[in-house]
């Protein structure tokens, strides 16, 4: 009878345990599942994710050891079931909590291949539209004259969207990215046009970039510099100086 109590106990400590770790692993879940989407966002390496999830199998195989090492000694029929059951659970975590980082793991690596492809692009907004146009000729006199970037040397360039009022974005691919880095540094040219030119970004990184802005609004209306450095939000700890 005593034994049977201390099992008991056992697997009453192991199911608190399950609770535990089962409401750790719906955490990581929604983690995983915001990382999909906000890798940048959430700055969750590679190395600190698979730390986590080391460390919730971890947890999975300490409890299944601890239950396995009691499962040869169990003598009451529902009491072994109920030990099994356990193992299985512990288990399937183990198997997910893998998974889960396979998954995160893929995206972070198609992530990275969307940004290096952009890496020489960059994106037109409002450049007007004609009817019959060449655009590779079009953004080539709009650089070279406009934005005094002598011999652009374009790979490709494409208006993308459906046609409408407005004139369709172009993405601009250059063969030599110093051209491409030479436009985005002369873009102050077009203050006033109101022809915007920005670097070509994925679009977890226009997400990123959002919330980064909203960052710095929110500092700079608070009275701090602020200000955007490769879509990381930049804040001193200096106020601006008020011009009263």
């Amino acid at each position: 009878m005593d034994f049977e109590n201390k099992l008991l106990n056992l697997v009453q400590t192991v199911l608190e345990e399950m609770k535990v770790l089962r409401q750790e692993f719906k955490a990581q879940n929604v983690d995983l599942a915001a990382a999909k989407n906000e890798i940048r966002e959430l700055k969750i390496s590679h190395k600190s994710f698979e730390k986590i999830m080391l460390q919730i199998s971890g947890s999975v195989e300490d409890i299944q050891d601890n239950v396995g090492s009691q499962a040869s000694t169990v003598t009451t029929p529902a009491l072994h079931e109920v030990v099994e059951t356990v193992k299985v659970i512990m288990k399937s975590y183990a198997e997910a909590t893998k998974s889960a980082h396979i998954s995160f793991c893929r995206e972070q690596e198609i992530e990275k291949t969307n940004q290096f492809a952009r890496m020489k692009n960059v994106r037109i907004s409002d450049l007007p539209e004609s009817e019959k146009e060449e655009v590779k000729s079009v953004v080539t006199k709009f650089l070279t004259e406009t934005l005094d970037v002598p011999n652009p040397d374009l790979a490709q360039a494409y208006r993308i969207g459906n046609k409408g009022a407005q004139p369709r974005a172009i993405i601009v691919k250059f063969v030599d990215q110093a051209k491409r880095d030479m436009a985005l540094a002369n873009k102050a040219i077009l203050k006033g046009w109101r022809i915007w030119l920005d670097p070509d970004l994925t679009p977890l990184q226009v997400e990123t970039r959002r919330k980064e802005l909203a960052k710095v609004k929110e500092a700079q209306d608070a009275g701090f510099v602020a200000y955007l450095r490769d879509n990381q939000a930049i804040i001193t700890k200096r106020r601006r100086q008020s011009s009263t």
